[in-house]
């Protein structure tokens, strides 16, 4: 830039040298119009040059992180270039190169110290070194009773019991301004007393610019609204479990909510409103419910999912919606011979969010298309509807959740889990104890399949 501003002082001067030898040597207008013609055609080229320059600079800068000694090495390098040059004798350059060995060792043992350097804050997790390598933690640990025992439910064993929950790392780390990954791990206490680590996503992000964004990988399918903003931490959702729609693979869940593959987003700033967009193509599910297919494709055909959300913030602060599609061939279980044939799923899906301030409301719907290529043809149709409002600390919420399983499914009906029909309805209170610790309490009634159970969760979540 200042380069710039000395191209344009050097042509105001010279602009005025200009006229002033016009006005002494009385030139000729038509020789006045070539003069002035020449000096706007030279500044204007000139100008162009370090704009050049400067952009191209810029867009080498914005796709390497330089290391802040690394920067200063450069420039002390720099300024020993530009020293003239001495000549030495043998002994003196033998004396000058221990000297540069001595500086070396030095520099690097100091590299060495601030790579080891370390800084943690609270809510920020861990950061190492120029790479921006942070480290992040949740947890949770709850309590529940029921007054009737339905159903096969994830590491979920009697009517009143406390519960571990899980432990989430979130691993996270800055390759270049706009290349980053991204790492979660889980650890899942299980019922026989074991503890295992889960990997829930992996993967690298390529941030092209605001209009197309990358990410390679084990990612949550962008399947609806909660399934892309919500991960595993619990302390994230305001509520103590997800909906039952919603429900990760490995705890019951009806919905592919993990996949493995490439996916594509955006988003557009338009007059008036933001429109984003979520395209996937993916491995798509395993045989059975909780299969995930992170290493292969047991029949080669893929799954795609396509979402776009509208923000309209113009008209309504805070509202967005959008619509969710999800294609995938399931593979047939060779060992079972109730899926002896691959089944066509087609998901559609909706979600309306606004949130502003204190209001936060939720909604999403879902169809389940099952089209087994022999012939049968199964629905499942499940949602929820979620509102809260936060008074200080406290955060009241209340959430009506939705599933109507078709009972002949065989992807459903051949599963380890109990698909339940649900028609639940839950009460419940937040409150932030500290910034990064809440406390939940909710009661719930539901009926499933008929059968009715009132339901009490507490928990304490957290973040680290």
């Amino acid at each position: 830039m200042a380069k710039i501003l000395s191209i344009i002082a050097v042509f105001i001067v010279v602009s005025i040298v200009a006229c002033m030898h016009t006005n002494a040597a009385e030139m000729s207008e038509e020789e006045y119009v070539r003069l002035k013609n020449r000096l706007t055609s030279e500044f204007m080229q000139k100008l162009k040059d370090e704009i050049k320059n400067e952009l191209v600079a810029e867009l080498k800068s914005e796709y390497t992180i330089e290391p802040k000694q690394k920067q200063e090495d450069k420039q002390k390098s720099q300024n020993v270039a530009s020293r003239p040059a001495i000549e030495t004798q043998p002994s003196d350059y033998r004396e000058t190169h221990e000297a540069t060995d001595k500086s070396k060792a030095e520099s690097t043992e100091e590299d060495e110290l601030k790579l080891d350097a370390a800084r943690y804050k609270l809510g920020e997790g861990l950061t190492f070194g120029e790479q921006m390598l942070k480290i992040k933690g949740f947890g949770n640990v709850d309590a529940s009773y029921s007054d009737n025992h339905i159903g096969k439910s994830a590491n979920q064993e009697g009517n009143a019991f406390f519960s571990m929950g899980e432990f989430d790392l979130f691993i996270t780390s800055q390759l270049s301004n706009r290349i980053s990954i991204l790492g979660e791990t889980v650890f899942e206490f299980e019922s026989t007393g074991e503890v295992t680590p889960d990997l829930e996503r992996v993967l690298i992000h390529y941030d092209v610019n605001s209009l197309l964004k990358i990410d390679v990988g084990k990612f949550h399918t962008p399947i609806g609204y909660w399934n892309r903003l919500y991960h595993h931490g619990e302390w994230l959702q305001t509520t103590v479990e997800r909906p039952e729609i919603l429900k990760f693979e490995d705890h019951g869940g009806p919905l592919p909510a993990h996949n493995a593959g490439i996916q594509l987003s955006g988003s557009a700033m338009l007059e008036g409103f933001d429109l984003n967009y979520f395209f996937t193509v993916s491995n798509g599910r395993g045989i059975d419910t909780t299969n995930q297919q992170n290493m292969g494709d047991l029949n080669d055909k893929k799954a795609f999912s396509f979402q776009l959300e509208a923000v309209p913030h113009s008209i309504v602060e805070g509202l967005r919606f959008g619509p969710t599609v999800y294609y995938d061939s399931i593979p047939e279980d060779e060992t079972n011979p109730n899926r002896a044939n691959e089944i066509r799923e087609l998901i559609y899906g909706g979600h309306v969010v606004y949130s502003l301030k204190n209001v936060e409301f939720l909604m999403e719907t879902f169809e389940i298309n099952h089209d087994e290529f022999s012939g049968g043809v199964f629905n499942t149709f499940g949602g929820y509807a979620q509102g809260s409002y936060s008074i200080g600390k406290f955060k009241p919420y209340y959430r009506y959740d939705y599933i109507n399983y078709d009972s002949k499914d065989p992807f459903y009906s051949e599963s380890e889990f109990d698909f339940l029909d649900t028609n639940m309805h839950t009460v419940g209170l937040r409150y932030e104890l500290s910034q990064f610790n809440a406390l939940k309490c909710e009661v719930s009634h539901g009926v499933f399949d008929d059968e009715d159970a009132n339901i009490i969760r507490l928990q304490t979540a957290f973040s680290f």
